[in-house]
């Protein structure tokens, strides 16, 4: 992978956190952003996307403060749709430390530095059992949700284990706080651990509702 310039355009949202080799859909419609993607698209492909902290819903439309760890993405497809809007899927590229903001109308652009992380968990020898465990306890988690769930497009090509921590990091059912938390982690083992423990605790929850449900019935008249 070619090293990350140095300044990226700023993409702050409040409810997003981009990995490293995940994979993010978006629907950009705000005009800055239309021009920020415009501009993007017309570059290298890449921006940063940051997590909006908490208060922003008072200076939205202005510099509201983010995260300083985010993540830099590569557009790999979009569309171009009536009015100017996009339709946009990134590529998680490169964790960085945003080290300066500066106005660059009618949008942000950081000043960013790569963060290395501890990959050593990807060479460990459980790595693939633990990686098949994690899919299966994400499966379960999401098809609960969404019956319909494509893992694959979720997923894209070339799955390996560093892809399939980062994206079930990116779409698992936690507060956008604790997923900047995930990203913040210094070591991929890390996250995988942390990650898995919530899962196993979610199977679990749903174990034990399953296990009682037809103590509760939903039609109270059958009591």
């Amino acid at each position: 992978m070619a090293a990350t310039p140095d300044l990226q355009p700023l993409f702050p949202l409040p409810n997003v956190v981009l990995f490293p080799k995940g994979v993010l859909a978006l629907h950009v419609f705000e005009p800055r952003y239309r021009t920020m993607m415009a501009d993007v698209l017309k570059g290298d492909q890449t921006l940063c996307m940051a997590l909006l902290k908490p208060g922003w819903e008072a200076d939205y439309h202005g510099s509201p403060e983010v995260y300083g760890v985010a993540c830099v993405g590569r557009v790999v497809q979009h569309h171009l749709l009536e009015g100017g809007r996009y339709n946009v899927t990134l590529r998680g590229e490169a964790k960085v430390a945003i080290e300066g903001i500066k106005a660059d109308q009618p949008y942000r652009v950081a000043r960013v530095r790569e963060i290395g992380e501890d990959r050593s968990w990807v060479a460990s020898r459980d790595v693939q059992d633990e990686v098949a465990e994690l899919l299966t306890l994400f499966r379960r988690a999401r098809l609960g949700e969404n019956a319909a769930l494509d893992m694959a497009q979720m997923f894209g090509p070339g799955v390996n284990p560093e892809s399939v921590v980062n994206t079930v990091a990116m779409y698992v059912n936690v507060e956008p706080r604790v997923k900047q938390e995930l990203l913040e982690l210094d070591s991929l083992g890390s996250r995988f651990s942390a990650i898995a423990r919530y899962l196993r605790d979610t199977a679990a929850t749903q174990d034990l509702l399953d296990r009682v449900r037809h103590l509760y019935p939903a039609d109270r008249r059958r009591n």
